[in-house]
């Protein structure tokens, strides 16, 4: 599984990081990523836009809420 640690990049950034990560995977072939958020809800709510506008959907890790897992 590979993982994109947004801890660290400025909030007008990590549209763009995430982006490049899930388009690079999905044309990779990868099945399953996990993004490691942090607590803040703004990083989140930026993800999950990024992922929605893909047509997948994330849920927070079984053991960790701060990071969230996409499946492919």
């Amino acid at each position: 599984m590979y993982k994109l640690d947004l801890h660290g990049y400025k909030i007008d950034k990590t549209t763009d990081v995430v982006d490049s990560f899930i388009y690079d995977h999905i044309q990779f072939g990868s099945k399953q990523l996990e993004i490691m958020t942090g607590d803040s809800k703004v990083v989140k709510s930026v993800v999950k836009e990024v992922v929605e506008n893909y047509g997948l959907d994330c849920k927070p890790h079984v053991y960790n809420p701060n990071v969230l897992t996409i499946t492919l």
